[in-house]
């Protein structure tokens, strides 16, 4: 009989095998046949091995399974049925190496157990190296605080604006979560907005027997969050001493209309350009020509935005800046950001600059 046929009529027989014993043997034999021979198994050959697994799993001990799970877990091309079925088991000493390790369980199972599982398997899910939006979300909103912490440490598990927001409630009442969610630049920059807001309402339980004048509190909340939020550092801005120079010294008989901005820079008048910009933003020119020159974005975008410019000027002023080009990422970057920022948001971070600067 050739070593396949042995195989195969070995199988049938611990099929059939009712204490299980013939099994698990069979199965540590088939597993160790499966991982040597991975490199030159195809699609089909996998598939295949995944069905004679997860039959012979079926039914084994919770030790063999708990085995099974850390053989399988960091198999890039493990057998999919048999890897998800592991996941989805109710002990979580099966399920925790493959959730924590491997890449061959499907996002919708990922989502299922970040809404339907308990704290620790949320904790295992929270370890993995990659996570997409639609699972991060939802553990952003049941994670407990270990969970959380783990999230805003690995900038590769995504976050939504959804799922920000719900960190970002969650910080009101939670000054550890603050200031880990404060602390990570992509966030803030990606959604501000979030953090405003989540900064505001902290603020509003910290004082609201302070005063009834409502609009007075909301006033002074706004302000001082953009102070807290807005680190100087990455908005570049100084205190401008340096007068005008005279040869820049741009009159504007009226504002200056997005397209007729857009064109200054096509034609390469950028200096012409950040007077307009300045004029529209009722800002000193230096503080336009500094948010120009930064390595950040960060402070052209809340002068674009706070004066309604849109996405497609944001983009040409940004190619301008980086010498005529954008990487994808740094395109990516961007376009999420301005999106992100509302409107009201980048007015109220301007009437902040505009005080300081004037100051």
């Amino acid at each position: 009989m050739n070593p396949i046929s042995s195989l195969v009529t070995d199988i049938e027989t611990a099929l059939q095998d009712a204490d299980g014993e013939r099994r698990t043997l069979l199965l540590h034999r088939i597993i160790n046949l499966f991982i040597e021979q991975l490199p030159d198994l195809n699609d089909d050959h996998v598939s295949v091995f995944d069905e004679v697994i997860l039959c012979l799993a079926a039914e084994i001990e919770l030790a063999a399974r708990i085995e099974l799970s850390e053989k399988l877990a960091d198999l890039i091309r493990g057998p999919r049925q048999t890897v998800q079925n592991l996941a989805l088991d109710q002990e979580i000493r099966v399920a925790q190496p493959v959730l924590e390790r491997s890449p061959c369980i499907d996002v919708e199972n990922l989502r299922t157990i970040a809404q339907h599982r308990s704290e620790v398997f949320l904790d295992a899910l929270s370890r993995r190296k990659r996570l997409p939006s639609q699972v991060t979300d939802i553990l952003a909103q049941r994670g407990g605080e270990a969970t959380i912490q783990r999230i805003l440490q690995n900038s590769s598990l995504e976050l939504s604006e959804l799922g920000l927001r719900a960190l970002a409630d969650r910080a009101t009442s939670d000054s550890r979560l603050y200031r880990a969610l404060k602390s990570r630049p992509d966030l803030a920059l990606r959604h501000i907005g979030a953090i405003l807001e989540a900064a505001k309402q902290k603020a509003r339980t910290e004082i609201r027997d302070l005063t009834d004048q409502i609009e007075l509190v909301d006033h002074a909340i706004d302000v001082g969050a953009a102070a807290v939020m807005i680190n100087p550092a990455i908005l570049e801005l100084a205190d401008y001493v340096k007068p005008e120079d005279q040869d820049e010294a741009y009159l504007f008989s009226r504002a200056p209309r997005e397209g007729e901005v857009i064109a200054l820079i096509n034609h390469g008048r950028i200096n012409e350009a950040l007077a307009a910009l300045a004029h529209l933003a009722g800002l000193p020119r230096e503080t336009v020509k500094h948010a120009f020159s930064s390595p950040h974005f960060d402070p052209l975008l809340f002068i674009v935005r706070a004066i309604e410019f849109q996405w497609s000027s944001f983009l040409v002023l940004l190619k301008a800046k980086n010498g005529g080009s954008l990487s994808q990422a740094h395109h990516d970057s961007a376009f999420s950001s301005f999106h992100a920022l509302s409107l009201s948001t980048a007015r109220r971070v301007m009437r902040f600059i505009s005080a300081r600067t004037a100051a």
